[in-house]
């Protein structure tokens, strides 16, 4: 087997979207899944595998993680369960990627929380900073 470097494992947006639904399900978010949500999610996931100029614009696999937490918090793609459903992605994108978060003084909960009331201007030095926080 050939070592090198590990290719991102994204989630696409139909994933996500099905992790709303079955929140939807259970009964951890109110509302069922709108329409517009499907493509505010795809536009999301666009902008976190994007890039320019051939530059990804999150280099690392970490910062790519990061992305889909702080993203999903952030756009409100979702009428309800932004948070619940940002959290869970995180999760399981973390999973796919084999990365373990070290929450050290907060919980997943508290960090989405963190990310919601935080300023958007320099988000990307922000993922870049959890990034580091969560998996140094």
């Amino acid at each position: 087997m050939t070592k090198g470097k590990k290719t991102f494992q994204p989630l696409e947006s139909k994933h996500i979207c099905r992790i709303y639904k079955i929140l939807h399900q259970q009964g951890e978010v109110s509302f069922m899944i709108a329409q517009e949500s499907e493509s505010k999610v795809d536009a999301l996931v666009g902008n976190i595998l994007g890039s320019f100029g051939g530059q990804d614009f999150y280099k690392t696999t970490e910062e790519k993680c990061v992305a889909y937490l702080w993203f999903l918090v952030k756009d409100h793609a979702f009428t309800d369960g932004n948070k619940r459903t940002a959290c869970m992605t995180f999760e399981i994108v973390c999973e796919a990627n084999g990365l373990v978060p070290a929450y050290r003084d907060f919980t997943l909960d508290e960090l989405a929380v963190y990310i919601a009331q935080e300023g958007t201007e320099e988000h990307q030095e922000v993922i870049k900073m959890l990034a580091e926080l969560l998996f140094s």
